[in-house]
């Protein structure tokens, strides 16, 4: 019975949470995942404490602990938004859990071969369903966003990406482990055997799998099968990698030819090695976000700012790389991931945290080396290990140019190929069978109970910021107001949660209560631009556009290239008398907004003030030129002797 429960559960985690990121989804569904991931790792970790001491006096283990126990410490310590530290560690826990898992399922019979394999079945199904969207098969418009690509059930091609690279090169070695253990004189395909049956759909998902990955377009993914491809290449040279090779020598090298040739039409259709200069929009932005990320650390060097705090410290940084020239090149972008997963765990945790991690990643090599060179471990384990290496250096390098390591299923998969050296060295009890005490069953029964509590908590909570949000974009006031009430009282440290229900109030016409909510949000996160933004926007509908230029001015001080509160300023100054100003706010805005027709309608009257006719004709020309269907453009050039017929 508890072997059968066992692995529900593993199935759950590998298989489930994985499929579970289904786009439709959306927002108010998809944490679900999460909270099942850590719903299982929960149980086997209080199943560990019982029954399972041993694994945590594994030095791996300790250092995962570590890593995991000062991140989450040092972000409650020193985060400014505490709310996001929650939901900012789920990855970590999962990556944790699923480690101790694996390795304590594993040692009471549960096979790690199978484990990997399950999640082969996960990623040959999410190309296969890549392949429906590809096509247009899915009727969900995908090229709103991206060209035809395929998301799978991952809901974007990065997620995707990382998540297939991370086990194409399992299933490939994979494949080569199992023909290689067909005898000579059996090769030609004989379906009673079940080592073919293996090797032919292991080579049909390895297939599958290569394919999915090709549709989903991540650059960074494809660079990271290159490096994996490396090493595999460097691992035939050693004893268990040459062997594999001299058995499977034709399968390997049409396979690397597919590759080379595969990567040299890539490259030749993207202009060369163009494809991958720094000119590249997502070089680009892998740089810019590297350069945001430089600039926390340097005022956040030991500690760094907290799990789930780049977004909130974002836009008072995003800015500090660039002069004032270069900010129309670079305006305000608001990200919560650094794309660089080693540069995030510094951001987050600081030096130590870092170090922590490489510490972690440093005994999981040791364990590797010391179970190559145990002579007394089967020489079938060492193949199994070197095809998890083969795809945790994929991931590891998936996560130089992206972060897998902080979406949920890449991050189960870096806790079960880390468990690998442990769970592979470990042998396997004959029986599962293990009995709990009435107190175990009882302590375990409440915790899990206490888990389910928060989780419905924090879905309801999910729910009612889609239901807010989705009900103030369909402009349902009353609706929007209703459920934004609920997500304050789910929610009351939330900053997001009090956003929402400022929209909600607006709509409904409330406008202090909406000023006060959006308020609420700003207090609980003082870098939260948008909310300045918006709130000078409420004071100058309300007719107060002195208070209206202040927050504008607070807004541009946290985030000087942010090109709305300048519209919003120029408004302010005009309404406070002050158009030589208004002018100048205006043109500021026409340098990130440079074909905005109301804008050139605003600027025009602000030079009319200043008796500037000439330009104020100049600009609503512009205007005009830009908006042939704006009357008041015709307006207010009929009135200076300038006669413009509407086009029809």
């Amino acid at each position: 019975m508890n072997n059968r429960f066992n692995q529900i559960l593993l199935t759950l985690l590998f298989i489930w949470v994985p499929l579970a990121f289904f786009v439709r989804a959306v927002d108010g569904f998809t944490l679900a995942k999460e909270l099942v991931g850590l719903l299982v790792v929960l149980y086997f970790a209080l199943l560990t404490l019982m029954k399972g001491m041993t694994v945590y006096r594994q030095p791996l283990v300790v250092a995962t602990l570590l890593f995991a126990f000062w991140m989450l410490g040092d972000s409650y310590g020193i985060s400014l938004v505490k709310a996001e530290v929650g939901p900012g560690s789920f990855h970590l826990w999962l990556i944790l859990g699923t480690l101790v898992a694996v390795v304590f399922a594993c040692s009471k019979s549960v096979s790690y071969e199978r484990l990997l394999r399950w999640t082969l079945v996960t990623a040959a199904f999410m190309s296969l369903y890549g392949f429906f969207q590809v096509l247009g098969m899915d009727k969900y418009d995908w090229n709103t966003r991206f060209d035809a690509r395929a998301f799978a059930t991952l809901g974007n091609p990065d997620y995707l990406g990382g998540y297939l690279v991370a086990l194409l090169p399992l299933a490939f070695v994979l494949t080569l482990r199992t023909y290689g253990q067909l005898p000579f004189a059996t090769k030609k395909l004989v379906p009673a055997n079940p080592n073919q049956r293996a090797w032919f759909w292991l080579r049909a998902m390895t297939l599958l799998i290569f394919v999915g990955l090709l549709l989903s377009k991540v650059k960074g993914s494809f660079i990271a099968l290159a490096v994996s491809a490396v090493f595999m290449g460097v691992a035939f040279l050693f004893p268990v990698g040459r062997e594999l090779f001299n058995k499977n020598k034709r399968y390997v090298l049409i396979c690397l030819a597919v590759l080379v040739v595969g990567a040299g039409a890539y490259v030749y259709r993207h202009g060369g090695i163009a494809a991958l200069s720094s000119k590249q929009i997502s070089v680009e932005q892998r740089i810019a976000n590297y350069q945001v990320a430089w600039a926390i650390i340097q005022d956040h060097l030991w500690t760094g700012v907290g799990l789930g705090q780049i977004g909130v410290q974002y836009p008072k940084y995003q800015a500090l790389p660039y002069t004032p020239a270069q900010y129309v090149e670079h305006p305000f972008t608001y990200s919560e991931h650094v794309h660089n997963d080693f540069l995030q765990f510094w951001v987050e945790g600081g030096l130590v945290g870092l170090v922590l991690f490489l510490v972690v990643l440093g005994i999981y090599s040791l364990n590797v080396i010391q179970f190559f060179k145990n002579p007394g471990i089967p020489k079938e384990n060492k193949e199994l290990l070197f095809a998890v290496l083969a795809s945790m250096v994929a991931l590891l390098a998936q996560s130089l140019s992206n972060f897998p390591l902080q979406v949920a299923p890449t991050a189960i998969l870096f806790g079960l190929f880390l468990a690998a050296p442990l769970a592979l060295r470990t042998p396997s009890s004959t029986s599962s069978a293990f009995k709990l005490s009435m107190v175990q069953q009882t302590v375990l029964a409440l915790a899990i109970l206490v888990f389910l509590v928060f989780g419905a908590r924090a879905i309801a909570t999910s729910i009612a910021t889609r239901d807010t949000r989705g009900e103030t974009n369909a402009g349902k006031a009353d609706i929007a107001v209703h459920y934004g009430n609920r997500l304050t009282v789910l929610s009351p440290q939330d900053p997001k949660a009090w956003n929402a229900q400022g929209a909600a109030l607006a709509l409904a016409g409330k406008l202090d209560d909406a000023y006060a909510a959006y308020q609420k949000s700003l207090d609980l996160n003082p870098n939260y631009v948008e909310d300045l933004a918006i709130m000078a926007n409420l004071r100058v509908s309300q007719g107060r556009p002195a208070d209206g230029l202040d927050l504008c001015d607070k807004a541009l001080a946290i985030t000087p290239n942010y090109a709305g509160p300048y519209w919003t300023r120029g408004v302010c100054l005009f309404q406070l008398k002050r158009y030589e100003e208004s002018a100048k706010a205006f043109e500021n805005f026409l340098v990130y907004m440079p074909n905005d027709p109301q804008t050139y309608l605003n600027l025009g009257v602000c030079y009319i003030q200043l008796h500037r006719k000439v330009d104020a004709i100049a600009a609503w020309k512009k205007s005009y030129e830009l908006d042939p269907n704006n009357a008041q453009a015709l307006v207010y050039l009929k009135s200076q002797g300038i006669e413009a017929k509407q086009k029809p």
